[in-house]
């Protein structure tokens, strides 16, 4: 499953994206594209790949929404192949204690949650093109020296994918500044955007339960272990 959706139906869109000049590929463009993967991928694989198409489609409209170009580094979150750096499965949680996803954040670290091994979703701030909750390239090996990777126990695969649909929920959402306001659903830092995903299934992951939630708040308790 990790040649997953995205791998198949964005090597499609990227082929697509780059003879455009402009930039101004209209979702329904990438809708009607003819698939020819049927009788080339392994069974199973074909849903898989109409559901990546419809996610691919649904992100370049939103692009468009914000009158935003499409650059390289918004095709290469959907690199293929694997990204050096690539780390994780569907849903697991990536932690730096030396990285930030804002200079303004008083504790250390940042986190993201896994959508496939080539893609992450990550809440960054103070940054001008992509503030916010974004789709990321899965290199975070190569952006951060110390990283850590993390699953939920006893999660099913069914469970790992609900909670990566519940952060692209949220994509496009603003930076959350407001670092003890955890409960804010309109707008979110790294670790809150990671652990609202796995709340909103009944998951708590939050160890100290605190007004704030902290990267290495999500990497202390029980119900998470390093791989």
């Amino acid at each position: 499953m990790y040649k997953k959706k995205i791998m198949l139906s964005l090597a499609l869109a990227v082929s697509f994206l780059a003879t455009n000049q402009q930039n101004n590929v209209k979702a329904e463009e990438v809708n009607d594209q003819n698939i020819e993967f049927k009788s080339t991928i392994p069974e199973g694989y074909y849903d898989e790949v109409l559901e990546g198409q419809k996610d691919t489609a649904e992100y370049i409209k939103n692009m468009q929404l914000e009158n935003q170009k499409l650059t390289n580094s918004d095709v290469e979150t959907f690199a293929v192949p694997i990204p050096d750096g690539s780390m994780g499965n569907t849903g697991d949680i990536l932690y730096t204690p030396s990285g930030f996803s804002s200079t303004s954040l008083p504790v250390g670290g940042h986190e993201a949650i896994v959508v496939d091994r080539y893609s992450t979703i990550e809440a960054m701030g103070l940054r001008q093109d992509t503030d916010g909750v974004r789709y990321w390239t899965n290199n975070f090996k190569e952006r951060y020296k110390d990283a850590r990777a993390y699953t939920v126990i006893g999660a099913t695969a069914s469970q790992k994918q609900s909670a990566v649909n519940n952060a692209k929920y949220e994509l496009y959402d603003p930076y959350n500044y407001s670092f003890y306001e955890k409960t804010r659903t309109d707008a979110f830092y790294c670790s809150q955007l990671v652990w609202r995903a796995w709340y909103d299934l009944g998951v708590e992951l939050d160890y100290n339960g605190g007004t704030a939630v902290w990267p290495i708040d999500l990497t202390k308790g029980s119900k998470v272990k390093a791989i």
